[in-house]
């Protein structure tokens, strides 16, 4: 796999040893390879034919690449699209910013991300607020009257903010208390973007693979005590996409 465009997984320390055969098929259905870069390996397939979208199937053929190789051996995710003109291009790219790349392999060796999602169950949220503030309740039954809407539009209004504060409150206070359990127990974590409003927390945590039962088992524990009133969504080992952050310019400046 040498000629034409080629497309980069990521890669691995040159002593990395990789079952090519079990990474299964990569994108365009092509089998990924493992080519010599310096004290680099790198992971690469085929390129499919532009343009590469990222569609949901295009994305988790990167993404299952990717798991598959991180559970033989110590793994540096690239960015989904990362497209190299040809070898001699790659080479020269990952030549140049190979000490960058071995300080990132190395800031991940050892390590997995585990992304966890905390979500309310449907009205959970609402009905704790209501059941803890006899204030709000009273103005969630004044406005039950068959009053005019004109009548009660700054009700509504004020209503409506206070909820959102006490959400917002609660919120804080649930995921401060998911994360003082499960924090001692990574590296590092990142904040992602909160999808929506019944969402209580969405975090990525790099975690050493020695502590990762150890992950499992809080992970646990939370599901036991909150179970009835929150869904958990636990995801990983996955490679440590939220914490490296290299982009792919070395290819143009290489070309």
């Amino acid at each position: 796999m040498t000629d034409g465009p080629l497309y980069a997984y990521g890669v691995a320390a040159e002593d990395a040893e990789i079952d090519l055969p079990a990474l299964g098929e990569g994108l365009g259905g092509t089998a990924p390879s493992l080519l010599p870069a310096g004290r680099l390996l790198v992971l690469v397939g085929q390129a499919p034919p532009p343009p590469l979208e990222p569609t949901r199937r295009n994305m988790l053929a990167h993404t299952a690449v990717l798991e598959r190789a991180l559970a033989q051996a110590d793994v540096l995710p690239f960015s989904f699209g990362t497209v190299a003109p040809d070898l001699a291009t790659l080479r020269r790219g990952l030549a140049s910013t190979e000490n960058l790349l071995l300080n990132a392999l190395s800031g991940v060796a050892g390590r997995v991300e585990l992304g966890v999602k905390a979500t309310w169950r449907e009205g959970v949220a609402w009905r704790e607020i209501l059941d803890r503030d006899p204030a709000l309740r009273a103005m969630r039954d004044r406005l039950r009257t068959a009053r005019p809407n004109a009548d009660t539009y700054h009700e509504r209004i004020e209503l409506g903010r206070r909820v959102e504060a006490a959400l917002n409150a609660r919120r804080e206070a649930e995921a401060a208390a998911i994360l003082a359990e499960l924090a001692p127990l990574a590296e590092r974590s990142a904040t992602l973007r909160l999808l929506d409003d019944g969402m209580v927390l969405n975090r990525a945590f790099l975690v050493r693979r020695a502590e990762e039962p150890r992950f499992d088992a809080a992970m646990q524990r939370l599901a036991d005590r909150h179970g009835e009133r929150m869904d958990f969504r636990y995801v990983g080992p996955v490679p440590a996409y939220n914490f490296v952050s290299l982009r792919a310019d070395w290819l143009a400046a290489a070309a």
